[in-house]
Order: structure tokens, then sequence, then C-alpha cells
């Protein structure tokens, strides 16, 4: 059984948000406050929507040791999503149903600048289910 590289199923999650929402979601580079820092959020719809999608598991291959590395690229999302200004919702979709379930978790009871949707996104399903919110 072959993989499906990450980018390709990043552009599926992005197109079927885009389907489903309404929304013309798009990968971006923003630049935060102050103007020092930029990072490229995988979901803009500028005045909608902000976000970010993963496609780490919370385990590696073997399914017997953390994916710590992916963890830990899921939970800076949060951190980039955090330090936004501005309208629009921010969302984080992990198509790992196990990082979703972990990431909502770990991180619901931190107060965040504004509320961030965590969604899993079952690539076998085609469909998005709302984990959580963090931040309320």
């Amino acid at each position: 059984m072959s993989k499906t590289h990450p980018l390709v199923i990043e552009a599926e999650v992005r197109a079927k948000y885009n389907e489903v929402n309404g929304t013309n979601a798009s990968k971006q580079r923003l630049i935060l406050p102050g103007g020092h820092a930029q990072h490229e959020f995988d979901l803009v719809d500028r005045g909608i929507l902000i976000g970010g999608i993963s496609t780490s598991p919370w385990r590696t291959g073997s399914g017997r040791n953390w994916n710590t590395g992916g963890q830990d690229r899921a939970a800076s999302e949060l951190f980039w999503l955090s330090l936004l200004d501005g309208p629009g919702r921010r969302i984080h979709i992990l198509t790992d149903e196990e990082m979703a379930q972990k990431l909502f978790s770990r991180y619901g009871q931190i107060p965040m600048r504004a509320p961030i949707d965590i969604h899993h996104y079952s690539v076998l399903r085609s469909e998005f289910s709302l984990v959580g919110t963090l931040g309320v």
C-alpha cells in the first residue's frame, strides 16, 4: 500500500473544506502583529477564517512510540493561530483522530486570544467532525 504525500492530503482537505463551507480558503503567508514574523497558514479566507492543516499522526508508524515531532508541529500551529489579530474564526484540522483528540485534551483549558476550533478530517470518509473549541 502506498502512502499519499501529505501535501496531496492537505490540498484535498482544503478543497473539501471550501466545498462544505462555501469558503475560498487558500494557503497564504501572513505577517503577524508587529511585522517581524510571518507564517504560512494552510487555510486563509480573509475576514472569514484562518487555519492550519496537520497530517501528522499521534504515534509513529510502528504505533508503539509517540510522534513527538508531529505533536510539536500540531501544537505550534495553535501558537501561530493564537498570535493573530482580526476578524474570522480560527481552525485547526487534523487528519489523525488520535492527534485531534489528544491536542484538544492537552490544550482545551488554556486561554486563547480567540477561540480555535479543532476538527478531525477523515480521509477515508471525506468528512469533518468538530472535536472541540479551545479558549472558550
